[in-house]
């Protein structure tokens, strides 16, 4: 029972995961119409539980638009469009195959285009997988979809996911985990997918790859939150968590051989930091970056209730409701990693120069790779 116990608050305290870059090529084949300003204020796609996909959008300076789909993200528009609709519409796309990822492009009557999908991946094996692209940027530029991903642990693949990570012809997966989770659950890979370690809390001697028993006291305790809210300062301050991210945003800015995917154990918490830093530096709002954040909630919840289902059974002396704060994500926790920002470096532009050594020029080249629009 105590062992048990031991694994189910391992995973709770394990945190994290991300992918990357076809970029250039995917957006040549429509130039001329993306240098134009693209007039959508709002878009969004989500896959529905029949298999459709549900489209939303509102746009300011255009009347109309046609929807093309293709599973070829570097295809903006086929021969027939799938839909169309008017400035601020919504429609819904079936019979597409559901077997495949795809991708929506938004072609306005006047303006540039807009290329979308359904950020899940809907991976019964890895929930937490998902695109962090499609999000609109404070100036209107909009993050290019197909590029990053960030996942939750990647260990208990099944071989119908691992194909479907597989398809994304993904360039580089980074793993944000410790030692001791590599070691106890070793990623399932796409085959010739280059690997990178990036140990964020090696240097910690906390929750975080630190002393597990007073973590596990911690949370016995009720400590829960507090345990989190230290661990995400802890993202900003560590030594081992500053080179991690600042070296996974090198690597953004210098491009793969395809998309970059990055992932810790839950995908929620490591790997949520990862993806603050990053949208933040694109310019995505903060409210987005925040929404973003807390969507972890929705894509872990049936994998939770099923760890806490597993403690209720074995029995253990342990209230099941200390897991909640762990399990989940709560915006204190992001909250506490912005306010170590500004209590160390004074500014979120300075914690990305001096904490995390990235030059004007690294900056530039990341919102070159990942933003469309003028």
């Amino acid at each position: 029972m105590r062992q048990a116990l031991s694994c189910i608050l391992a995973l709770a305290l394990a945190a994290c995961s991300t992918t990357v870059d076809h970029s250039a090529a995917r957006w040549d084949a429509s130039a001329a119409r993306s240098a134009a300003p693209i007039p959508f204020t709002t878009a969004s796609v989500e896959k529905q539980a029949d298999g459709s996909y549900h489209i939303a959008w509102q746009m300011a300076g255009a009347g109309h638009v046609r929807i093309f789909a293709s599973s070829d993200p570097a295809a903006l528009t086929t021969a027939q469009p799938v839909a169309q609709g008017r400035a601020t519409d919504s429609t819904t796309i079936a019979s597409l195959a559901s077997d495949k990822r795809w991708y929506f492009t938004l072609m306005p009557d006047r303006g540039g285009p807009l290329l979308l999908a359904d950020r899940a991946l809907h991976l019964s094996t890895a929930p937490n997988f998902r695109d962090i692209g499609g999000y609109r940027t404070s100036d209107g530029h909009w993050v290019k979809p197909g590029l990053i991903y960030r996942s939750d642990q990647l260990d208990r693949l099944s071989d119908g996911d691992l194909a479907a990570i597989g398809a994304l012809k993904p360039g580089l997966l980074v793993d944000l985990r410790t030692e001791t989770e590599r070691k106890r659950e070793p990623d399932r890979v796409p085959p010739a997918v280059r690997q990178q370690i990036l140990d964020v809390a090696a240097d910690s001697s906390g929750s975080l790859g630190g002393d597990m028993r007073k973590a596990q006291a911690a949370i016995a305790s009720g400590q829960g939150a507090a345990l989190l809210a230290a661990a995400n300062r802890d993202f900003v301050s560590l030594p081992s968590a500053r080179a991690a991210y600042g070296t996974l945003l090198r690597q953004l800015a210098e491009g793969n051989d395809g998309p970059l995917i990055y992932h810790c154990t839950a995908g929620k918490d490591r790997t949520g930091w990862a993806t603050a830093i990053i949208l933040t530096l694109l310019g995505v709002p903060q409210e987005t970056v925040m929404a973003d954040y807390l969507a972890s909630n929705h894509y872990l919840q049936a994998k939770n209730e099923a760890t806490i289902a597993t403690l209720k059974a074995s029995g253990a002396a342990f209230d099941p409701a200390f897991l909640e704060p762990v399990l989940t994500v709560r915006p204190e926790y992001l909250q506490s990693a912005f306010d170590e920002v500004q209590r160390r470096y004074g500014s979120f532009d300075a914690y990305v120069r001096d904490g995390l050594g990235l030059s004007q020029s690294d900056i530039a080249a990341l919102r070159r790779r990942y933003l469309t629009g003028p």
